[in-house]
């Protein structure tokens, strides 16, 4: 698999590139300081997978990849920014980005998001994972009262959902970042959904935490950081209550 870097600060740039460098099977093709560079060169280099800022000088990480998807819509892209502004968040997502990670990034939620978007490649799929992808527990519905306004919230907070996961979710923040009161969001959320919000927030997590345990590397207490605990203990209470079995009981099942 093919990678290209590109951010404006050095000691990411040297990171990723002895992160993604080390893996076997994986060809960094291009560092690049900034989003020209980069577009300069890939009318010469191939590129499976772009690893991009968002806010960089001069032309910005979501300029960069509207360019590139003028000319190519098959390169997989996933933005590392330390910017967690919904806006930017929407805009990716608008544009076909894979994954948008927030900085500091963790370096095996990354490795994992990329050997995810290995896979798809070996497999020929012309599909993103984790693209716009709601748990399989309970996916939210098209909204049955045909509310397109209000369907078209529920997606942004579901979409919010997927870039925040990782971290810390309250409804005062999420409602406050989608310009809606918290009874609305909720009220709006059920509505078209079925399901309480914040208990989509917990399923979405617990749904990416079994995808992660399938990697025996990761502890139990790596995953439940990746997921958005700060505490293993209580993320396994979470987990048994959700599929009757602990983290390790899941794995060790596989």
């Amino acid at each position: 698999m093919k990678l290209m870097i590109v951010d404006d600060e050095p000691k990411i740039r040297n990171g990723l590139l002895k992160l993604l460098g080390a893996r076997d099977g994986w060809q960094v093709t291009g560092v690049f300081e900034d989003a020209l560079s980069a577009l300069t060169a890939l009318y010469d280099n191939e590129a499976d997978v772009i690893v991009t800022d968002i806010k960089m000088p001069e032309v910005s990480g979501l300029e960069l990849i509207r360019q590139i998807r003028e000319r190519n819509q098959d390169i997989h892209i996933v933005i590392l920014s330390g910017h967690s502004n919904f806006a930017y968040a929407q805009k990716a997502i608008e544009l076909g980005v894979t994954r948008y990670l927030l900085k500091p990034t963790n370096p095996r939620e990354l490795v994992a998001v990329l050997e995810g978007i290995e896979k798809e490649l070996k497999q020929g799929a012309g599909d993103a994972p984790d693209k716009k992808q709601p748990p399989q527990e309970g996916e939210a519905g098209s909204g049955a009262d045909g509310d397109g306004v209000g369907n078209l919230l529920v997606q942004k907070a579901i979409q919010y959902v997927e870039v925040h996961y990782g971290g810390r979710i309250t409804l005062k923040d999420m409602s406050e970042e989608l310009h809606l009161s918290p009874n609305y969001l909720c009220e709006l959320f059920k509505r078209h959904t079925g399901k309480n919000l914040m208990e989509y927030v917990t399923e979405y997590r617990m749904m990416k935490a079994r995808n992660y345990l399938n990697h025996v590397e990761y502890k139990v207490s790596d995953v439940a950081e990746m997921v958005g605990y700060k505490e293993a203990k209580y993320f396994s209470s979470t987990f048994k209550k959700m599929y009757g079995m602990t983290p390790l009981e899941y794995r060790n099942k596989r």
